[in-house]
């Protein structure tokens, strides 16, 4: 092979390897993924349209105490007064579905849930925000002598999401609760429309916040819930630090029993950490 041969040869090669290079980035770079509009299956209280891979399990510790403002000393501002602890299990049976259950301590409060995630916004907008719905349904363990059947309630909801940019992430959530027993003065249905939001600061620190307005008629002495947070990721945990006029961590009850005003000054402290396993 001469000389000329053998460069027209070398030329053709590297001309065929810069193709192939920029072809394989072009594939690389049209990758579509799902956006990550939260960190955690639930802002606070409220669900998100996050849920987990298959296979993996979130253990999740969610704590409140008392009011902060109420008698703030002797209380040591309302850290002396536990007033409610949840604790749960979620488990992905596919990247879209997941089943939990958890245990409240405020009247031994069993909860069933589950989340499906009908789609998912993508990094090229092909898909402009998530959807996803969820169901729970809570069981009053504990003992007042009324059929098991009056210490039910129920919960739907419809949740959508949208990343708008880098930073900020937004929610609502139309719900609709059922309780099968209530007093006299109390409904039996009730609607709200909860809103999120999620600000990211750096990769680990993240501004939090929920709104649950009740649309319609509501429970007499009962206030719209807020609650505001932060978010600490480490790992494979997620701490959430918080500030909320609800007690609750359950969504049916946070509508139906919400008796504080946030900013009124009725607010507690509480933290939720989530763990998740892969299996």
């Amino acid at each position: 092979m001469n000389h000329q041969n053998l460069s027209v040869l070398l030329i053709s090669f590297l001309l065929f390897t810069l193709s192939a290079e920029a072809q394989m980035q072009r594939k690389r770079a049209n990758v579509v993924e799902p956006v990550e509009n939260f960190w955690t299956p639930t802002i606070i209280s409220q669900a998100t349209t996050e849920t987990l891979q298959a296979r993996n399990l979130n253990v999740t510790i969610m704590h409140s105490f008392g009011i902060a403002t109420t008698n703030a000393i002797q209380n040591f501002f309302g850290l002396d007064n536990i007033q409610n602890v949840r604790l749960g299990l979620d488990y992905g049976l596919t990247d879209r579905w997941s089943i939990g259950i958890g245990r409240s301590s405020l009247f031994n409060v069993v909860d069933l849930r589950s989340k499906y995630v009908l789609m998912r916004q993508n990094s090229d907008n092909s898909s402009p925000l998530s959807l996803a719905l969820k169901g729970d349904i809570g069981i009053i363990t504990q003992e007042n002598r009324q059929p098991l059947g009056d210490d039910i309630s129920t919960l739907l909801s419809g949740i959508a999401s949208k990343k708008i940019n880098e930073t900020i992430s937004l929610q609502l959530s139309p719900m609709y609760g059922y309780y099968s027993s209530v007093d006299a003065d109390e409904q039996n249905h009730l609607f709200a429309i909860g809103m999120g939001s999620h600000i990211k600061f750096t990769e680990r620190y993240a501004l939090i916040a929920e709104y649950y307005p009740v649309i319609g008629q509501r429970n007499p002495g009962t206030h719209n819930a807020f609650s505001v947070g932060l978010n600490i990721q480490t790992g494979g945990h997620v701490f959430q630090l918080f500030f909320a006029s609800t007690r609750w961590h359950l969504e049916q009850y946070v509508i139906a029993d919400n008796r504080n005003q946030f900013w009124a000054g009725d607010f507690r402290f509480g933290f939720n950490v989530n763990r998740i396993f892969s299996l």
